[in-house]
């Protein structure tokens, strides 16, 4: 009477009677949010392997849209689940029970769906910190026992109830007097060159970084038509690093020790070559060869001769690996980022190299395909690949993962030419 799912056969349905149609209903929910519990545990699993990185993703987010066809929303909301209700793995030593373990044996018994994991999720997330922890599992156990007998909504109503009992005060007002708001930033730059800061700007620069921000922080359309996986957080970053891009390559920056800005990578070529060792970003930090080759396939090279302690014997002139005219034909040929539905346009992307000028790729339009900084990351540490069409068109492959049989794409958002003949 039911499949290997729990499901029903379809031609037996009409001989239930109505008690048993209820029944089935209620059966089938339960079917619903056990496999729930088991598609979280699986993201948990995800987490805990770091395959993110692995399949070169950005996100756990951006990965699942790819994989499972999400919107940005949902893909999000199953990563902040999972990390919720299934079990913790530090880096050394066993792992850890999950945040919230009484919801996590209700979902996995079906008991409770997933609207009732995000309120019980946000009401423990919005407890006051100086709550006891046991009373904090009376307050989980409270909800979930809640959302095994009600819907979504009084959950919800039930947990804003709680947090008015047990912080009728609020947050506790600061004591200083307020400072006059100037403009101030400060960083901190890790070994592997990430950087981390924070600042505060007055109401002429917020604006100001508002306005040059926005439109470059704008969603972008997804391959198949699924929105931007990316956060708003992560959207205004991706737009803060275009926006100094585009900065840099204006020519009207001012001049530091005889040159205009440069973002400097030091690296013997068998580095760049073999990519087994670090290159040096700047003055200190040291960055993975991979990233080195995604900053060198537009870049200005400089080739030094050094002696056998490192000194500098003969520095050669600067040159650039994709000329003007080449840049001009990339650009009227893909128009923008060639990636399967970006919107980027062409002047916020990077010239790449199929072929890696390093392994005896050419510089010429044939070998080359305008990408934008997301896409570019992507493309030098996933399994995407990228090749030529008939008519002279860049085709993507994707990865095995996301389409079996590999079907080349292409992005239909930009109105593309075919490459002429010859470089030019």
């Amino acid at each position: 009477m039911f499949d290997s799912l729990g499901c029903m056969n379809e031609q037996e349905m009409w001989q239930l009677g109505d008690e048993e149609l209820l029944a089935a209903l209620v059966d089938g929910e339960a079917t619903l949010r056990r496999a729930y519990g088991y598609q979280l545990e699986l993201v948990g699993e995800l987490l805990a392997r770091n395959l993110t990185a692995v399949q070169g993703y950005r996100s756990p987010a951006h990965l699942l849209r790819d994989l499972v066809r999400l919107s940005r929303a949902e893909a999000e909301r199953r990563v902040t689940h999972a990390e919720a209700v299934t079990a913790v793995h530090p880096v050394t030593g066993p792992a850890l029970p999950p945040p919230l373990p009484v919801a996590a044996e209700a979902v996995s018994a079906g008991a409770i769906g997933a609207e009732h994991v995000e309120i019980i999720r946000r009401t423990m997330k919005d407890l006051p910190p100086q709550l006891d922890p046991q009373d904090r599992d009376v307050v989980e156990r409270t909800l979930v026992e809640a959302a095994c007998e009600l819907d979504p909504v009084a959950v919800g109503r039930l947990g804003r109830t709680l947090l008015a009992r047990l912080d009728q005060d609020g947050r506790p007002p600061a004591d200083t007097p307020p400072r006059p708001v100037g403009n101030e930033l400060r960083w901190a730059t890790r070994g592997d060159g990430e950087m981390v800061f924070k600042g505060r700007l007055d109401a002429e620069g917020a604006a100001l970084l508002t306005t040059v921000l926005s439109p470059l922080a704008k969603p972008r359309p997804a391959a198949n038509g699924v929105p931007d996986p990316r956060t708003q957080a992560e959207r205004q970053g991706d737009a803060l690093v275009d926006a100094l891009r585009l900065a840099a390559g204006s020519g009207d920056l001012p001049s530091e020790g005889g040159e205009r800005p440069n973002v400097v990578v030091t690296m013997p070529l068998e580095t760049l070559r073999e990519q087994l060792t670090p290159a040096l970003l700047g003055d200190t930090a040291l960055i993975p060869p991979w990233m080195a080759r995604r900053l060198a396939c537009d870049c200005g090279v400089i080739p030094a001769v050094l002696g056998s302690s490192g000194e500098p014997l003969d520095l050669g002139r600067k040159t650039r690996t994709v000329s003007t005219a080449l840049r001009r034909a990339l650009v009227l040929r893909d128009h923008g980022c060639a990636f399967p539905s970006c919107t980027i346009p062409a002047r916020w992307t990077d010239g790449h190299h199929i072929q890696h000028w390093a392994d005896g790729g050419f510089t010429s339009l044939e070998n080359m395909v305008l990408l934008c900084g997301v896409h570019h990351d992507l493309i030098h540490h996933s399994a995407w690949t990228i090749h030529m069409g008939g008519d002279g068109l860049p085709e993507f492959i994707p990865p095995r993962f996301v389409d079996p049989q590999q079907r080349p794409r292409r992005n239909p958002v930009h109105p593309t030419v075919p490459a002429p003949t010859g470089d030019p």
